[in-house]
């Protein structure tokens, strides 16, 4: 059972609709951050530092979007590099937050897909896609989806993963009307 405190919080939430146009809808979060719990991993560490660069650095709570703060992750240079989160038993998700690095290269996660799904090789349903890095906080709506892990994946091309917070909140959110992140 996950013993932290409640949190609650207003996001602008982005879906893809059918067709793959993003949809933004506002989102009231009153739920337990489950990836506070959880157990990140990734694809390989930046060499350069003992502390900065690790994939638990997500999930420490500090949202901090500046590297040189030790609380972003970062791989090194890698084809489809990943980050995943091991929630420790399956969740239905219905949203995830990442936290984007801001004082240096944000344009890195254009493209990064959101996974949810209980293979632990990242091969998971797609729950959206990073089409835009001008906010630091980029939320996604995954109504109905249901996993044990989250993942961030870069597919298709080489490069530098960092993420500075990641989040997940389970089926307990709500937009405007009450109703689960649709």
């Amino acid at each position: 059972m996950i013993h932290d405190e409640m949190e609650e919080a207003k996001l602008s939430c982005m879906k893809s609709d059918t067709n793959g146009h993003a949809n933004t809808t506002e989102i009231n979060v009153v739920s337990t951050n489950l990836a506070r719990t959880g157990v990140a991993s990734q694809v390989s560490d930046y060499p350069y530092s003992t502390r900065s660069g690790l994939a638990n650095n997500a999930i420490d709570g500090n949202k901090d979007t500046d590297f040189s703060s030790e609380s972003c992750t970062h791989t090194n240079l890698e084809k489809d590099p990943w980050w995943k989160l091991d929630l420790k038993q399956s969740y239905k998700i219905s949203i995830v937050v990442l936290k984007n690095r801001m004082n240096c290269c944000p344009e890195r996660l254009m493209g990064a897909e959101v996974r949810i799904g209980n293979s632990p090789d990242n091969n998971n349903p797609v729950c959206g896609t990073v089409t835009s890095v001008v906010s630091s906080t980029l939320s996604f709506c995954c109504p109905g989806m249901e996993g044990r892990y989250v993942s961030v994946v870069i597919p298709g091309r080489s490069e530098y993963l960092t993420l500075c917070e990641v989040e997940a909140y389970s089926d307990s959110v709500t937009n405007r009307n009450n109703d689960v992140c649709s």
